[in-house]
């Protein structure tokens, strides 16, 4: 690990040689690290010491961090780095109050590497609020635990988005288990989100959607979601507890993903997404407590592929449509321009291939239905 850990600082520094290392353990910033004394203030200093370029590094502990009313803030082009599991940051709350806490909010171009975050309290959180002006920030190699199953009765979100403007984010390599959402954005927000990427990463065992994308009075385009494992969704509601969800979206995919076990549509796109593509996935045993699709496509969401998926109803007890493409109402418009093709579409004892409304898309080709009718 500590190779490793040499070795991303050497990538970090090439070429810049007035940039510095500033280690938390040492003086005069000197974290405990020990799981007991308080390493907020620690943190901040070496926030307001770090300049652009610099990277702070978290040596191997256990940082206790006491939330209060106020968040940290990462200043732009600084690197918090960690080694790997042995670097973890103990989130707690002033007081111990179930109040709302926020812990860290980085600027732009910053990189969050190699570190552990834990909620190890019962108090309301979202743990990194992407709000502000902010172009460029990259969590890779993280671990995240909101603790919701151990903590029941409060909301706990990794991160939320849509207060500001913000570009280029970029998830990479995290392990995220345990939240409310897991990235999500309010209905009332207003700002925009231009460029999201998650890849390679693992979301397990929380309690609503992992990655909610949604900007109904906001503006929010170029989300891709690549080579994630989505599994054991806790949700108990048919309203929520998606693995990847689009609603007001232009231009998304989510391609050659892995989502087990969701009681709600595991891929929900709707209102008015437009270029929108699910490609490549395995899906086994989506919307096993509703009656919706395993996909679901519905309200005027356009241009829509669905291709080269694996769908697998046999877990399913319920009677449910694999792929769903409708309006939702007699409301709403209809679909339009969603082709379905080249799927693999397992039924089990009670599940239906797909219904396409009419008027929705071309013909599907190109598929492949098997198990029960």
């Amino acid at each position: 690990m500590r190779r490793v850990l040499l070795l991303a600082l050497a990538a970090m520094f090439a070429g810049n040689l007035e940039a510095e290392i500033l280690d938390l353990r040492k003086a005069p910033y000197s974290a405990a690290g020990d799981g007991t004394a308080d390493d907020r203030a620690a943190l901040a200093a070496a926030f307001s010491a770090a300049k652009k370029g610099d990277t702070i590094l978290v040596p191997a502990g256990d940082y206790r961090m006491v939330l209060g009313k106020g968040r940290l803030t990462m200043p732009d082009g600084v690197t918090l780095l960690g080694e790997g599991g042995r670097s973890k940051f103990l989130l707690v709350s002033e007081g111990g109050k179930p109040e709302h806490r926020e812990f860290l909010q980085p600027g732009s171009s910053s990189v969050v590497q190699g570190l552990t975050f834990s909620r190890e309290e019962n108090f309301a959180a979202v743990l990194f609020p992407l709000f502000g002006e902010r172009d460029g920030i990259t969590f890779r190699d993280c671990v995240f635990e909101g603790g919701v199953e151990r903590f029941p009765g409060t909301y706990c979100h990794a991160f939320q988005v849509g207060n500001g403007s913000l570009k280029n984010l970029t998830l990479e390599k995290i392990e995220l288990r345990g939240f409310t959402f897991g990235l999500f954005q309010a209905n009332q927000a207003t700002g925009s989100v231009e460029g999201v990427i998650v890849r390679q990463s693992l979301f397990e065992k929380n309690k609503s959607s992992d990655l909610e994308f949604n900007s109904p009075k906001g503006k929010m385009t170029d989300i891709r979601v690549e080579d994630c494992t989505f599994r054991d969704n806790l949700s108990k509601t048919p309203t929520g507890g998606f693995a990847v969800g689009f609603a007001n979206v232009q231009r998304g995919s989510v391609e050659r993903c892995r989502i087990d076990g969701y009681g709600a549509e595991a891929l929900h796109v709707e209102d008015r997404s437009e270029d929108i593509r699910l490609s490549g996935n395995t899906i086994v045993g989506g919307s096993k407590i509703q009656t919706n699709g395993v996909i679901l496509v519905v309200n005027d969401s356009r241009k829509v592929v669905i291709e080269g998926n694996y769908i697998d109803g046999r877990p399913n007890e319920n009677k449910v449509h694999l792929v769903l493409v409708t309006a939702g109402g007699p409301k709403f418009p209809n679909p339009s321009d969603v082709s379905v093709k080249d799927n693999v579409l397992l039924n089990g004892a009670k599940t239906v291939k797909w219904y396409l409304q009419n008027g929705s898309g071309p013909e599907p080709s190109g598929n492949v239905v098997m198990g029960f009718q």
